[in-house]
């Protein structure tokens, strides 16, 4: 009596078919991640001035700062008013704190001709004013293609008068052209052109309001000099 070769069949297609599916899954290439840069845009390298040449005047400008939900390698984007997520296989091809700091920056350097931009150890320069900026909301909504961002700016007078302190908060809302990590980046880049212009015109008003700093004195002549 012979033994049924239906089960012995059964098996052997069974192997083989997960045979090839380890085979396709080791032999499919894997995708290539997204590396992500904020792009610069036009605005920032052709800013108007926000105000006229300064001799010898120094800002100190603190790092920007950006809500710590968004330090990461990741780009993240809202999904609703607490939840966050991901765009998928896209990194940003440095740290995101780093990369917006430099535009604004850059985008601030534009705007104040003439000015010495300090943003390490500034008491050598004297500086005239002191900027801080502190972008405590900024938040893509993916769905609806927006950035809603909101920030603290504070500007300090440094000089030989009076001390003062103007503090104001913007808000701000952005619309992107395309449902892209792409997009978003050039929303944030847009964020920066606006602060940029922002932070500049409030500098502006703070030194218009400080006196210059004072000439360094002249060397003494000997008598019948």
């Amino acid at each position: 009596m012979s033994t049924p070769s239906f089960p012995r069949r059964a098996a052997a297609l069974a192997l083989a078919a997960a045979a090839a599916v380890l085979t396709g899954c080791a032999s499919a290439p894997e995708r290539a991640p997204t590396l992500l840069t904020l792009p610069g845009t036009p605005a920032i390298a052709t800013a108007p001035s926000a105000a006229p040449p300064v001799e010898n005047a120094t800002l100190a400008v603190a790092r920007l700062e950006i809500p710590e939900y968004l330090v990461s390698r990741r780009v993240r984007y809202r999904t609703d008013g607490a939840t966050l997520a991901e765009w998928p296989d896209t990194f940003w091809a440095e740290r995101i704190e780093v990369g917006l700091a430099r535009e604004f920056t850059s985008g601030l350097r534009a705007r104040l001709p003439g000015w010495r931009i300090c943003e390490a150890q500034c008491s050598e320069w004297s500086p005239v004013a002191g900027l801080r900026v502190v972008i405590d909301r900024m938040d893509y909504s993916r769905a609806q293609r927006q950035l809603k961002a909101s920030a603290r700016l504070m500007v300090a007078s440094m000089g030989a008068g009076p001390r003062t302190a103007n503090s104001q908060r913007l808000d701000y809302e952005l619309a992107a052209g395309a449902d892209t990590p792409q997009a978003q980046a050039q929303a944030y880049a847009a964020l920066l052109d606006r602060l940029a212009t922002d932070a500049a015109a409030a500098v502006a008003r703070a030194a218009a309001l400080t006196p210059p700093p004072a000439a360094p004195p002249s060397p003494a002549r000997a008598p019948g000099g």
